[in-house]
């Protein structure tokens, strides 16, 4: 299970958290595997059933402002029942005091407590961007993403149908590519998915005859990017006259990846077909259709009307 340590969350610097250890640092080893956090409220009060195990704590003012109202035996029995529960860690924000006993329970328990300087709206708005970038579900998937007219085609198909090739010829005409080979795609929430390069293979594409190119050295900065969200998935397969193919566009295909559904095409792959301009064109149709326009289901609408007003024999 993908997970993160509460190490790399301090170390981290991209999201400017802030972070230091305040105590518990013998615990910097424990894993963040739940994208969301929990602001303790109600949990302050001794409501330990609002708990959220597993989950990075944070503690703003409020929280702070009402421990330190408490007598000294009331808030020793809530911090000994918070740190009883399984916390990955305690986060304190606006740069507050923390109640001494606090500091002793948590490094008695090895649980790591953390601060920032940040007011607590702005933090929890950046460790939940960095925990849901950082944990989202990820598979990598043998094909080339491109964007081509801003929309993100995954291109999959049998090693050698072309894929490659096809990509090569759209970069070419001004399209850009992402990936070739090995497609890294994480499930950003719930509804989009994001594909881009591993590091190794960044901005290089494989044509058989000439072997490794570097596009960008080839192409200039603005024939790649570094990352983009997958919206259609189109799929080469090897054309023979046994095969079904759609000829209206009426029956729409999905392709399933992390459990999410894509729109998909099948493009059939023959000698002499140029596949990269149906590729532009599945493209251009996918916009269509995003824009409410179903040139099949018109189609289909107009035969409907003009067979309702022909007269009956």
């Amino acid at each position: 299970m993908k997970g993160i340590t509460v190490q790399e969350l301090k170390d981290d610097t991209l999201y400017g958290l802030g972070l230091e250890v305040i105590s518990g640092s013998n615990g910097l080893s424990r894993k963040i595997y739940n994208q969301r956090i929990q602001k303790l409220g109600l949990v302050i009060t001794g409501n330990m059933v609002y708990l959220h195990s597993h989950r990075v704590q944070i503690l703003g003012n409020i929280e702070i402002s009402y421990l330190r109202s408490l007598t000294d035996i009331k808030r020793k029995k809530i911090i000994r029942e918070l740190c009883r529960n399984d916390v990955v860690c305690f986060i304190v924000t606006r740069d507050l005091k923390v109640p001494e006993y606090f500091l002793t329970k948590t490094d008695e328990e090895g649980i790591p407590l953390l601060r920032t300087k940040l007011v607590t709206s702005v933090f929890i708005d950046r460790i939940t961007k960095l925990l849901e970038e950082r944990l989202a579900p990820t598979t990598t998937v043998h094909g080339v993403l491109l964007d081509i007219f801003g929309v993100g085609a995954l291109i999959m198909g049998r090693p050698g149908i072309g894929k490659s090739e096809n990509a090569l010829e759209l970069i070419m005409r001004g399209h850009r590519l992402v990936v070739d080979d090995a497609v890294c795609v994480k499930k950003v929430g719930a509804i989009a998915l994001h594909g881009e390069s591993p590091e190794m293979i960044k901005s290089l594409l494989e044509i058989r005859g000439i072997g490794i190119v570097d596009i960008e050295k080839l192409f200039g900065v603005s024939a790649v990017r570094d990352e983009k969200k997958i919206e259609l998935a189109i799929e080469l397969f090897d054309w023979d006259n046994s095969t079904e193919c759609e000829r209206i566009g009426l029956k729409e295909e999905r392709y399933s990846l992390l459990g999410l559904e894509l729109p998909l095409v099948r493009i059939p792959v023959s000698s002499g077909k140029n596949v990269s301009a149906i590729i532009e064109l599945a493209c251009r149709n996918h916009i269509l259709k995003t824009h409410g326009v179903n040139t099949a289901a018109d189609l289909e609408r107009r035969m409907l009307r003009s067979m309702e007003g022909s007269p009956t024999s």
